[in-house]
């Protein structure tokens, strides 16, 4: 696979966000994740990836809460 935006290199990684594949000039890592350098489409959506784990135990927490109540 190559580059993305640098069709003669080759791909080191690939974008969890949107899927082109990276030269090492051209990827970023956010958390351990790969990501397009210079797309803040990109980095924001591996922001919100970040905040599932907490917005799962809080709906986990709502429902634990309603089965107790009732």
């Amino acid at each position: 696979m190559k580059c993305y935006n640098h069709h003669d290199r080759d791909a080191f990684g690939v974008c969890k966000a949107c899927g082109k594949g990276l030269c090492l000039e051209c990827i970023e890592k956010q958390d351990g994740i790969v990501v397009c350098k210079d797309s803040p489409k990109c980095i924001n959506f591996v922001k919100c990836l970040s905040i599932l784990p907490f917005l799962s135990f809080c709906l986990l927490l709502i429902i634990l809460f309603m089965l107790i109540v009732d």
